[in-house]
């Protein structure tokens, strides 16, 4: 029984993998308002085909340009998200019937639980909020929470059947966390930049050559003759 949920946590992790590629995916391909809607598509559970219900998609969305492609982009990243939620459940659950057993973590599968309810609703916010890169940004930092927490989860499984423990790591414990801290920064920092289309705005390397006077305020706006923040809208100093 032990060996199996090790393998599920591993199969959960490496699922978490795809998701997040997945997820980068569908930003890449500028879809991630292939769907405007959450968490059907154009209110339907899948991509609308039929020429009846893309009219219909089309009557409900007008201000929308209806792409089947990026619909399934979105969408196929969604299905992906929905199994990854599940299989943290079932993680849970095990967990939660076998928490008597002292080598079987019960915290972090709750906490994996949770965050991906939260993940699930920044999700949503993603698109209802017509991609503001502060969601995005969190989103992007979710999917690579519950990836780190599921390694976590694999090792202390592992490191537990194998090594008794991990004793041996709490020296660079505090070191660790500085790391850490760096490391989610320099990512997050990544995730507005590209939620943002930034990345073309600045020439020069370290320093931007065209850099120029901005207000604050406006990096965090959305500009008014803009609907959403897809291809980005700041003005080249923002």
């Amino acid at each position: 029984m032990y060996k199996n949920y090790k393998n599920l946590v591993l199969v959960t992790g490496l699922l978490a993998l795809i998701v997040v590629a997945l997820g980068a995916y569908t930003r890449l391909s500028d879809a991630g308002l292939g769907c405007p809607d959450w968490p059907g598509c154009y209110g339907f559970l899948t991509v609308p085909k039929h020429d009846a219900d893309i009219a219909l998609a089309t009557q409900s969305y007008p201000d929308m340009m209806f792409e089947t492609a990026k619909a399934w982009k979105e969408m196929i990243h969604r299905y992906f998200a929905g199994t990854l939620g599940l299989l943290i459940l079932v993680l849970f659950i095990l967990a939660f019937l076998k928490r008597q057993y002292p080598i079987t973590p019960v915290k972090l599968p709750l906490l994996l639980l949770l965050l991906v309810v939260f993940q699930a609703a920044l999700g949503m916010w993603t698109v209802t909020m017509n991609l503001q890169p502060l969601i995005v940004m969190g989103h992007l930092l979710g999917g690579f929470s519950i990836l780190s927490l599921i390694t976590l989860l694999y090792l202390r499984l592992t490191a537990k059947l194998i090594m008794g423990g991990d004793e041996g790591a709490k020296h660079y414990f505090g070191l660790s966390l500085i790391a850490l801290g760096v490391l989610v920064i320099q990512i997050a920092l990544g995730g507005w930049l590209a939620a943002n289309y930034a990345a073309p705005h600045c020439s020069g390397l370290p320093f931007c050559n065209y850099a120029q006077p901005f207000s604050l305020s406006s990096v965090f706006q959305l500009p008014l003759e803009h609907s959403s923040y897809e291809f980005g809208v700041l003005s080249q100093q923002a």
